[in-house]
């Protein structure tokens, strides 16, 4: 889980943090050769800036099998305020990868209750009737709409409502960003809280 201020620190700062939680915790971690030999760690998926999660999966290498239970207890003190590890499980070195295997996330977004409810709600369903919603990242226009596989209001009372996502994540279909969802519901990220609470994989 990262959640707390951990969620304002970007991919590469919280692969470095992870970097020292191994050394600091002293695991056998493997690394590339070559001139910059790096850690062999991979995420399943980046984390956007702002986004708290539940359910972060990565895969670590080590140079010697050890026990799950023993790297959870090394692991476990070095962590940050902010995050946990909930479940460590030993794979086959020839699994495929996470990144290869991802295939959506579910998120969810607590408005705060700036506005009726039955606005947002109008505005969700306007969203899921559009053919395209048309959107620019990093100078390239794409189409966000195929990337929303799913989206409702979940719950909602006198001070937030809570809206629930599965956007795509995959190598093949691309990857839908919440943020880029609260921007096309008229709402932006100063007005919600954003969460990761699953990622789906498929199944070998």
């Amino acid at each position: 889980t990262k959640q707390s201020a951990l969620r304002y620190i970007g991919h590469l700062d919280m692969a470095r943090t992870w970097e020292r939680i191994l050394r600091r915790a002293g695991l056998p971690v493997a690394y590339s050769q070559g001139y910059h030999p790096q850690p062999k760690i991979q995420f399943a998926s980046a984390l956007p800036v702002g986004c708290a999660s539940v359910a972060e999966v990565m895969d670590i290498i080590l140079t010697e099998p050890l026990a799950p239970d023993v790297t959870l207890q090394a692991i476990a003190p070095q962590l940050p305020d902010g995050m946990q590890v909930h479940f460590i499980e030993a794979v086959p070195l020839k699994a495929p990868t996470l990144q290869a295997t991802l295939q959506s996330a579910d998120y969810t977004l607590t408005i705060k209750l700036l506005e009726q409810t039955e606005t947002i709600s109008q505005r969700v369903q306007a969203l899921l009737d559009s053919p395209t919603l048309l959107r620019e990242r990093r100078g390239k226009t794409y189409d966000l709409r195929p990337l929303i596989l799913d989206l409702s209001v979940q719950e909602t009372n006198s001070e937030y409502t809570i809206i629930w996502a599965r956007l795509c994540a995959s190598q093949e279909s691309g990857t839908g960003r919440p943020d880029e969802l609260l921007d096309a519901l008229g709402l932006n990220e100063t007005m919600a809280d954003m969460c990761r609470t699953a990622l789906n994989f498929a199944l070998h």
